[in-house]
């Protein structure tokens, strides 16, 4: 059980509390450190989304009022993470980093939306150096905050600089439990050479990436989110009466809101040439992983509060139109007529009627489907099905033929060609079907049969020297070489075409 526990900060991380717990105790060991809080060794991956908060708690001393729900709530990232997933999503995870329960850092990684999305988290803890210098001389020393850990923040939303990357892990299996002191931080502002647009888009994007990290707001369902955003864009002309997006001018005027440099820096980059860049399946109904990074982009760019979003009570979304079709001609007309083609036509399947009577088979089948289907003919059955095939007959068969095509091959005019199962299948001008595994004996045939290269070469050789002897050539290597096909430079070959001509 642990004796005390160091008092904890507005919107420090969980991390840095057990940081602090260590550096007080004087803990050297990483294993004792996490046996001493959890009551049993567990691996940490993750200062963002710690697990077994459970067993932690209790360890704490009996008088200890902190309760699993401040932990997960108040000193993790969990709100934040979890604004934009459905109410059942949000309590697996808040199940899984109570009590480890179905638990992982990667189980709840995917379920976040980081599995297969372009946007990554943060591999490093943030400060702020204004903060942590007044820290030192309010508190005596500092700690990690929450809000600075949040993806996508560049600045504090304080002091309004820049924050500082430590060398600090905040994820991996080589995660330690790190003070923000001396060793890790320092007071030395970065020089910031940011244009002031994009220092104004990142304060806002802060400020409402605080805002969802400190509220508690009703979980949405995917589809509701992406109606609501639908909604807005029809508002804004961005999008037509029926909810169909007109992707170009939202694409426009996301790109012009937002510098390129800006989207660059929060992993958001859109190319309006790729049918399938993440703006265009962002606003779409669809499963894909969103981070929640970008739903703030795009609720910045529609000068949306985030409030109003899970305020609100009602959707539309797209709607479907149907097309009302008035037929402008007299029905009983229409049908004597297509009865009459009918008629006409007694063989003709529905394809060769539609044909015939193109103009009168749309109207008839726009209008008056029903009774299209209950006096139209149907595409005439299909041709019967094939006898039940004799294998045991038909490999019979099979071998016979391709030992005769062994034979062709064998002793064909002109140059010799390879004895393969494709060139005996060519031969007899056969199907793939000649392949058959339940052409047993065939196949086994095929095997046997079927030409070693060397032995092909040899083959070959043997015929062109027999060529060139009746041509009353002159017999060299070279030409025997150049005569069967080889070509000249093949010493392989050669080595070949000298030992049959030593047989000679």
């Amino acid at each position: 059980m642990i004796n005390f526990l160091p008092e904890l900060y507005e919107n420090e991380l969980f991390y840095s509390v057990i940081a602090r717990y260590r550096t007080k105790c004087g803990m050297v060991s990483g294993r004792a450190l996490i046996e001493d809080l959890f009551g049993r060794y567990i691996v940490i991956t993750s200062s963002n989304f710690p697990l077994y908060i459970k067993d932690f708690i209790r360890n704490l001393p009996p008088s200890s009022k902190i309760a699993e729900k401040e932990i997960i709530e108040k000193h993790t990232t969990f709100r934040f993470y979890t604004s934009f997933l459905s109410g059942e999503k949000t309590k697996l995870i808040y199940q899984t980093m109570e009590d480890g329960r179905n638990g992982s850092k990667l189980n709840i990684e995917q379920r976040l939306g980081f599995g297969g999305s372009k946007v990554r988290q943060l591999s490093y803890l943030r400060y702020c150096p204004v903060c942590y210098q007044e820290d030192l001389e309010t508190l005596g020393e500092s700690y990690w905050r929450t809000n600075h850990q949040i993806i996508g923040v560049f600045y504090c939303s304080k002091h309004h600089v820049l924050l500082k990357e430590s060398s600090v892990l905040s994820t991996g299996t080589g995660i330690d439990f790190i003070c923000a002191d001396e060793r890790v931080c320092n007071a030395e502002l970065l020089e910031d050479k940011y244009p002031c647009t994009i220092k104004s888009l990142n304060l806002k994007y802060t400020h409402n990436a605080e805002v969802l990290l400190n509220g508690n707001f009703p979980r949405k369902e995917l589809s509701y989110i992406i109606d609501y955003y639908i909604d807005r864009l029809r508002e804004r002309r961005l999008a037509s009466k029926n909810g169909s997006l007109y992707m170009k001018d939202l694409q426009e005027r996301f790109m012009h809101f937002y510098p390129k440099q800006y989207l660059e820096m929060m992993q958001s980059s859109v190319d309006p040439d790729s049918p399938s860049n993440w703006l265009r399946l962002f606003v779409r109904h669809n499963n894909r992983n969103r981070s929640p990074l970008r739903h703030l982009l795009f609720l910045q760019f529609l000068g949306v509060e985030i409030d109003d979003l899970f305020e609100n009570k009602k959707v539309i979304g797209k709607k479907s139109v149907q097309v009302q079709y008035n037929p402008t001609f007299d029905i009983q007309k229409r049908r004597k007529k297509w009865l009459q083609l009918i008629a006409e036509n007694p063989n003709a399947n529905r394809s060769q009627l539609k044909e015939k009577g193109k103009g009168l088979h749309t109207w008839i089948y726009r209008y008056d489907r029903d009774w299209y289907n209950k006096v139209t003919p149907k595409a005439a059955l299909g041709k019967k099905k094939s006898a039940v095939i004799d294998w045991d007959k038909r490999d019979e068969e099979c071998l016979r033929l391709a030992k005769e095509a062994v034979e062709i091959i064998l002793h064909r005019e002109g140059k010799p060609i390879r004895i393969t199962p494709s060139s005996i299948r060519n031969t007899l001008g056969l199907g793939s079907w000649f392949h058959n595994k339940k052409l047993v004996r065939t196949q086994r045939y095929l095997k046997e049969v079927k030409e070693d290269i060397d032995e092909f070469r040899i083959r070959k050789i043997k015929w062109a020297i027999d060529e060139i002897i009746e041509n009353n050539g002159v017999l060299t290597p070279y030409k025997v070489q150049l005569y069967a096909g080889f070509g000249g430079s093949n010493k392989v070959i050669r080595k070949l075409i000298l030992i049959e001509l030593d047989r000679m």
